[in-house]
């Protein structure tokens, strides 16, 4: 039971099990099961919001990106709806305290995690409180290190190879699967039940598309932009949003194109000679400057911030790189196939139905 008193933060890259640590550890300190699939439940908070709530008897769970508007109160009223209300849905069989999940926090804006921070000082931190928050998140963001001094930090990492493949079919025990599908047993099944047999080629990750956006702009570099540049650009953060990521996650796939691109394909600088760092010099000091300033906002304003980092991007590499690439290799994405989304498209094709694409959970 006093597992269940501490306000735990399990932190590690995407499928690395935080989620799955976080439901044991509650199955453990109560000697009990929890049965998944968990209940899902439609919340109504505020003026006529509603949020999705994952309950089990000993516990709920918010997954953070699906709550829209999160600078609004919503966050804070569902909480406090939580902990203040005597019995919400049913009575939890755990302890004294209401246990709540926030799950993917990284993707907290900063009003929210405010809010979360009054929440944990009246509701969570006093020794007679009620609730209890955990957290399960990829990194620590800005508005996540506000909440940071308040948990126990339990880092889960990815799964060794060895790991993985004892978990997996015996047609998927293969280094190229484990890379393909990023140490996560859940993508190998997931394969397994499509392709039993083992698959010739894998499916496309989303991070391949940023690999190919920044490719795409740095093959423009020294380019003066035309009109249709601005379209393109649209319609590239349009094909992000299509993703189902939030805007953290689509900087945070940004930022690893650019550090992949700079580190396989050094860039010559108009401006300044490189020093050494992976081949981008003060380009790519400058990129990663661009990416920390921009601001993810989880609301309407998402698409407009997203296109103004793309264009700060690409103002970035013109005025800083040589008119050619010093890299033949690196090249505008070719022309969209029937089973692949290309950036350089101006209207990118939805995924066939019949083609697999990874996504974030």
């Amino acid at each position: 039971m006093e597992r269940l008193a501490v306000p735990w933060l399990f932190l590690g890259p995407s499928g690395s099990g935080k989620l799955t640590e976080a439901r044991t550890t509650i199955e453990q300190a109560l000697d009990t099961t929890i049965a998944l699939p968990l209940e899902t439940k439609i919340l109504p908070v505020g003026d006529g919001y509603e949020a999705r709530i994952f309950t089990s008897p000993h516990h709920f769970e918010i997954d953070i990106p699906t709550l829209s508007m999160q600078d609004k109160q919503i966050i804070a009223d569902l909480l406090t709806t939580f902990f203040a209300s005597t019995d919400v849905f049913h009575a939890l069989r755990s302890s004294s305290r209401k246990l709540v999940i926030l799950r993917r926090a990284h993707s907290l804006s900063l009003p929210a995690a405010q809010r979360v921070r009054a929440i944990l000082h009246q509701y969570v931190f006093p020794p007679d409180a009620v609730g209890m928050i955990w957290m399960t998140a990829r990194e620590i963001t800005g508005p996540l290190a506000l909440l940071l001094d308040g948990f126990c930090v339990k880092r889960i990492p990815r799964l060794s190879f060895d790991a993985w493949s004892s978990a997996v079919p015996d047609n998927y025990k293969t280094r190229e699967a484990y890379e393909a599908t990023e140490g996560r047993i859940d993508r190998a099944l997931s394969l397994s039940a499509l392709f039993p047999t083992g698959c010739s080629s894998y499916p496309r990750r989303l991070q391949d598309y940023y690999d190919e956006l920044i490719a795409c702009f740095l093959s423009k570099g020294g380019r003066a932009p035309s009109l249709g540049l601005f379209p393109w650009i649209r319609s590239c953060v349009y094909q992000m949003l299509s993703f189902c990521q939030t805007g953290p996650e689509i900087i945070d796939s940004c930022a690893a194109a650019i550090e992949r691109a700079f580190a396989k394909h050094p860039v010559k600088s108009s401006s300044a000679a490189t020093d050494g760092d992976g081949g981008g010099g003060p380009l790519l000091w400058k990129l990663m400057t661009t990416l920390a300033a921009a601001e993810p906002h989880t609301s309407y304003r998402t698409p407009l911030a997203l296109e103004m980092m793309l264009l700060n991007l690409y103002e970035d590499i013109r005025l800083a790189t040589a008119p050619v690439v010093a890299s033949s290799s690196i090249q505008p994405a070719t022309a969209p196939s029937k089973k692949r989304t290309s950036v350089a498209s101006k209207k990118p094709k939805p995924s066939p139905t019949n083609t697999v694409v990874f996504t974030s959970t």
